[in-house]
């Protein structure tokens, strides 16, 4: 009996120091990156190649969670405009048409509602983007105010600023980053600044022309000042990192820049993408969804209205997810009838990791779950979805 078992014994010992040895090799097998580190004025400037270091990925998803019906008021949501999630896992939604925050647990059970319509405190007029802070008080920008409640859910007090704020973040300082809307009789600029608690600017980061306005006569006799976005006009975007930095990009050029809480940049990342052109065909499709309004404007009044760069933008939407990674939404032709959606991911550090494509865009990603807001086409129904990322555990970091 023994001289059968030491044949197997030994079989069994190569075997195991064969697996070892190969999953060695594995871990030691350094990425090759062929990109380039170089500095602009005394800042890190990470240039990325065409290609991902890992090349495509495919996210394994899970529906776990869905929330939304139309027989309880407190389900039924109406013009969401953005959704967060706090360390507990619970779900707030931020309502424009209901002007109200819906928070609900990490089961999907409804819990409390903030804010209603109203001119008073801890009302809403206009609700456009909220914030939520590591303590959990919640801040929500309209117009030229910031509403602040606390992790209850009570009002605390307001911030007037003197800006249209869109995009933003607080430190724990009170510090506000954000994207605002400056206008001079001479130009129309997006601009990424600091303010302090009190809502006045105290840096001005960055700044991006905007999309000029077209100033006429309407049929109706009244002069009207507009300009109309579509989906390839340039846009400024911003986000916060998970590392207390920030994150700013405009998208007439493939340059994501990272800033730390001063204000300061710090961190460069660029990947190398062609200029592509818009042809005559993509204008065209773009003309046919303002064909309506051709009909309240005098001739050529639409087609000066919408303005197209020189090139088509690189993305559309910027997001990060816990770790630090940067998800980037590309733009796709306007005429490509594929529904997917790409996206490229980079790491905290800047470099260029994978590429994917995705059923839908996430609203955001956060702790291995996709967050989806999804509208049905037929019933016009909203829902808020999530998604469980089976193969979190897998996906890099870095390189």
């Amino acid at each position: 009996m023994k001289t059968k078992l030491k044949p197997i014994i030994l079989l069994i010992a190569i075997l195991f120091l064969f697996a070892v040895s190969c999953t060695k090799a594995k871990i030691s097998e350094k990425v090759e990156w062929k990109g380039k580190i170089e500095y602009e004025n005394g800042v890190k400037v990470i240039k990325n190649p065409a290609e991902p270091v890992y090349g495509e990925i495919l996210f394994e998803l899970e529906e776990n969670l869905s929330i939304g019906r139309e027989d309880d008021d407190n389900y039924m949501f109406y013009r969401p405009r953005k959704i967060d999630t706090d360390d507990q896992g619970n779900i707030y939604i931020l309502e424009r048409g209901n002007y109200r925050i819906q928070k609900f647990d990490l089961n999907g059970q409804y819990l409390q509602t903030i804010g209603q319509k109203g001119q008073g405190p801890g009302e809403f007029e206009r609700p456009y983007s909220f914030f939520l802070a590591k303590n959990n008080n919640i801040y929500v920008s309209e117009g030229r105010k910031i509403q602040i409640f606390n992790s209850e859910g009570e009002f605390v007090r307001s911030i007037p600023v003197s800006n249209l704020t869109t995009n933003f973040s607080v430190t724990p300082d009170e510090y506000i980053f954000a994207v605002v809307l400056i206008t001079t009789e001479e130009e129309r600029n997006r601009s990424v600044i600091k303010m302090d608690s009190k809502g006045k600017i105290i840096k001005t980061i960055a700044q991006f022309a905007d999309v000029k306005r077209v100033r006429r006569k309407s049929k109706g006799g009244g002069i009207m000042t507009f300009s109309i976005g579509h989906s390839y006009t340039p846009s400024l975007y911003f986000s916060q990192l998970a590392n207390d930095k920030m994150l700013y990009a405009h998208s007439s050029e493939y340059s994501l820049f990272q800033i730390n809480l001063e204000g300061d940049l710090e961190l460069i990342i660029k990947k190398e993408e062609p200029y592509h052109p818009i042809s005559q065909k993509e204008k065209s499709k773009i003309y046919e969804g303002f064909s309506e309004l051709e009909e309240q404007w005098p001739k050529g009044v639409v087609e000066e209205a919408v303005q197209f760069p020189p090139h088509r933008p690189f993305f559309n939407r910027v997001l990060t997810d816990e770790r630090g990674r940067i998800y980037v939404r590309r733009v796709k032709p306007v005429h490509e009838e594929d529904e997917t959606v790409e996206f490229d991911i980079f790491s905290r550090d800047g470099y260029y990791l994978y590429k994917t494509n995705l059923p839908f865009t996430p609203e955001i990603i956060k702790n291995g779950y996709f967050y989806d807001l999804y509208i049905s086409e037929e019933t016009g129904e909203v829902k808020i979805k999530r998604f469980k990322v089976k193969n979190w555990a897998q996906i890099t970091e870095g390189i």
